[in-house]
């Protein structure tokens, strides 16, 4: 058994292929798998230690995280309508702005920052090149509405009554 190889059979040596190949190819491809072989059973020697894979001195520069996009909360019509575009705060029932402006917003309970709107209140603006007068909704009759809302809307019947009163 001293003199006997073993070889292996490759894809391009089939059984029907064998015919075609000429017999020093097939020595030739014998040969390469035997050296194949022989180069994975021997492991290989550097002659240089090779540097370990290491962590940097410094450490890496962290950026902080961007801030994300401001909460949005619930928006009133109020608060959406700028107060310079509306020319006039009115009554809807009687088309004339109202008569006792502390009377407008009522508190809901003794003791809550929740008030209730006791009137339906409508802005009239003029738009357009032609200045056409438009009505808009600003609070509905029994809104509960903030404190601040209600200030702001107070704030502005207040400047209306004095601009009216002085223009008198």
């Amino acid at each position: 058994m001293a003199g006997t190889t073993r070889t292996r059979k490759t894809a391009a040596a089939t059984p029907a292929d064998a015919g075609d190949t000429p017999i020093a190819e097939a020595e030739h491809t014998t040969a390469e798998l035997a050296g194949a072989e022989a180069a994975e059973e021997t492991p290989t020697i550097e002659a240089s230690p090779k540097a370990p894979d290491v962590a940097p001195l410094e450490p890496p520069t962290v950026h902080e995280a961007p801030e994300g996009p401001a909460e949005l909360g619930y928006v009133s019509p109020t608060e959406v309508i700028p107060d310079d575009i509306a020319e006039v705060i009115l009554d809807d029932a009687t088309k004339q702005p109202p008569a006792d402006i502390d009377a407008v917003f009522q508190p809901v309970t003794p003791y809550g920052s929740t008030l209730r709107c006791t009137v339906r209140l409508v802005e009239r603006t003029y738009a357009g090149p032609h200045r056409n007068p438009i009505e808009r909704l600003l609070q509905p009759k029994g809104a509960h509405v903030s404190e601040r809302i209600a200030a702001r809307i107070r704030e502005r019947l207040v400047a209306q009554a004095d601009a009216t009163g002085a223009e008198k």
